[in-house]
């Protein structure tokens, strides 16, 4: 009998505990301040994009290249370009447009690392798909990615990148931002020559952001 009141008391003991472990893991997560679990979220966003501070020389060392080469081909084109671009950020002279695009495009570059981790296995995958049908595709690439596998693929990626930055730059951001610091009025989606320039400099600047930005990292 005391056998049993034992055993009865253990279990009542071990029940009481259990409820009142129970309710105190439940009170913790239901008092958390909406701040902290919105601040959690965000650590472990920032956690997961795992930058490194290679990754980050590479990006900035790309951008300042493909900058200076997205600077050339505007002035080449039209040295007024360069002088608008300057005036977007206070300086309308050829000294203030060339600083502008540097900083742009250290400003463009640092997202790069970011597009290449979510985006390359997807296009290795489709490069190879493609290049196993096609023979020539698979003659081009063959040499290139047996000398430098990254570069070669962080170029390709570099290119797109560039296309996109060039074509929203010219089409939304730049007739959005002159005529707030300039008073220059310029339509939105204005497809002209000069903003197809635009866009190929810029589609430079990308492909030197990514073949820089793989050489680095393959070093």
């Amino acid at each position: 009998m005391a056998d049993g009141d034992t055993s009865a008391g253990h279990d009542a003991g071990s029940s009481s505990n259990a409820d009142t472990t129970a309710p105190a893991a439940s009170t913790t997560d239901t008092d958390a301040p909406p701040y902290r679990i919105v601040l959690n979220s965000i650590d472990e966003w920032l956690a997961s994009l795992e930058f490194s501070v290679r990754e980050i020389e590479a990006a900035v060392a790309g951008g300042l290249a493909g900058g200076f080469q997205a600077a050339l081909v505007l002035q080449l084109y039209d040295t007024d370009a360069i002088r608008r671009i300057g005036g977007g950020f206070g300086s309308p002279t050829l000294d203030g447009g060339w600083l502008a695009m540097f900083a742009l495009g250290v400003l463009f570059a640092l997202p790069f690392s970011l597009v290449v981790s979510r985006s390359i296995d997807s296009f290795i995958g489709t490069v190879m798909a493609l290049s196993s049908r096609n023979e020539s595709l698979r003659r081009l690439l063959t040499p290139l990615l047996k000398r430098s596998a990254l570069a070669t693929t962080t170029f390709a990626l570099g290119n797109g990148y560039g296309i996109v930055v060039g074509a929203v730059s010219s089409l939304f951001l730049v007739p959005g931002w002159l005529p707030v610091v300039m008073g220059v009025s310029t339509p939105f989606s204005n497809a002209t020559v000069a903003s197809v320039v635009v866009v190929l400099a810029w589609a430079i600047y990308g492909g030197t952001l990514g073949l820089v930005y793989g050489l680095i990292l393959e070093s």
